[in-house]
């Protein structure tokens, strides 16, 4: 079997070195995604590279996004936007026999486009993205009336989301709801915490 590609190394810096983008821009992008690979662990040396699906899912690559946005190119030159898009493309190249980091992949790239059209709200954007919590169960709706998108698993949780276009900003508001049973005190006491860890907002 051949030895699979890794994502930074293999496709991130040769698309950057073919980009022209300035050597700033260049280096913010790589360190980014260099952080990313040291949490994540996608890379192909020792690591795993379905975890890249993760990344691209995670508020991290959302940051990334928007780094990317804020670079001002001058006229005639290729906008950074457009040098992430190659990078997910060849990506999904190189992983096209991983289905879960090529539906990530897609994600992101539907929702570029989608942004770039204007063709979208951020919560048609939203929707799209979490119909894929339907396979866990769970049930997805886009309410256009209230301005929500409502995401329910039985009678366990019931969430609204919004989005307030002043702040930019999506807003969650949920409520949990379940019975657990437990061996040990101390399995009770993890639970209790990672409960409280939620009822704080503390993300973890």
């Amino acid at each position: 079997m051949p030895a699979r590609k890794d994502f930074m190394r293999h496709i991130v810096n040769r698309v950057l070195a073919s980009s022209k983008l300035p050597r700033q821009v260049v280096d913010d992008i790589r360190r980014a995604i260099g952080r990313a690979e040291d949490k994540y662990k996608f890379h192909a040396f020792g690591g795993d590279v379905r975890r890249l699906a993760d990344y691209l899912r995670s508020r991290d690559f959302d940051d990334l996004i928007q780094l990317v946005k804020s670079v001002r190119t001058e006229k005639g030159e290729e906008p950074a936007i457009e040098v992430l898009k190659r990078i997910l493309l060849e990506a999904r190249e190189a992983y096209k026999d991983i289905p879960e980091v090529v539906q990530a992949i897609d994600e992101r790239l539907k929702e570029l486009e989608a942004e770039e059209t204007g063709k979208k709200s951020p919560l048609e954007l939203l929707y799209d993205s979490l119909q894929e919590l339907s396979k866990e169960g769970a049930s997805v709706e886009l309410d256009r009336e209230r301005g929500v998108v409502r995401v329910t698993y039985g009678d366990r949780l019931r969430a609204e989301i919004g989005y307030d276009e002043a702040a930019k900003m999506y807003s969650l508001e949920y409520s949990l709801k379940g019975t657990e049973s437990y061996d040990t005190v101390g399995d009770v006491k993890s639970r209790l915490r990672s409960l409280l860890a939620v009822a704080r907002g503390r993300r973890e």
